[in-house]
């Protein structure tokens, strides 16, 4: 999955030069959290949120109001912003926030803002990678790292006439062995789990080997 699926293309920018009282009054009505700071059609910084509540004293009161319109973006802003590019996958877009700490990815292409991935819009990502809105049964199985296995995972389920919803790998509870976590398009998922078995592989979920599932 590429980033430009599930950007938000609708991106509010500021300048530099809006005030601080603007930023805030923006963010509240637009109901946003990141403010991408643009100059002459260039990105310079960005502002969130928090950055915004924290440059703001302590209670609104007559004797701030200097403070908060003549405090500018540009004095608060980040100026080391990281970016993505909208054909960047979505596991690079979210390694990117995670190693960085960051909330939210502005998405330039050919150096213009065209988007904004937020920590939100990879949950969703996530969401729909794992196939978790369609209906169906998830299996976690154990499986040596060593070719082959996966393929001997999916020619069963094949051979039972079942769709794969999705399926992805992680690490192994165990050194020299992975986790699959395979979601399929039925309710009785109890021939397959025991076929899987019979194989020789570990099913780990469900533990029973029952027909728990999530319609």
């Amino acid at each position: 999955m590429l980033v430009r699926r599930i950007m938000n293309k609708e991106v509010v920018t500021v300048s530099p030069e809006m005030s601080l009282w603007e930023a805030l009054n923006l963010v509240k009505s637009k109901g946003i959290r990141h403010l991408p700071v643009v100059e002459e059609g260039r990105l310079v910084g960005i502002v969130s949120d928090r950055d915004l509540r924290t440059a703001s004293p302590p209670f609104l009161q007559v004797e701030n109001w200097d403070i908060m319109t003549g405090t500018l973006l540009k004095q608060i802003m980040h100026r080391d912003v990281i970016t993505v590019h909208p054909l960047e996958s979505i596991d690079e877009a979210a390694r990117l926030l995670y190693e960085h700490r960051i909330g939210c990815l502005p998405v330039l292409q050919q150096g213009t803002v065209v988007g904004i991935l937020t920590q939100s819009d990879i949950l969703f990502a996530l969401v729909e990678l794992m196939g978790v809105t369609s209906p169906g049964t998830q299996i976690q199985i154990e499986v040596p790292d060593r070719p082959g296995t996966l393929a001997d995972i999916t020619d069963i389920i094949k051979a039972n006439g079942v769709n794969i919803v999705s399926l992805l790998t992680t690490p192994g509870e165990r050194p020299a062995y992975r986790g699959v976590v395979i979601r399929i398009k039925t309710i009785d998922p109890r021939k397959i789990i025991q076929q899987i078995k019979t194989a020789g592989y570990r099913v780990l979920w469900p533990e029973n080997g029952g027909s728990q599932h999530d319609l």
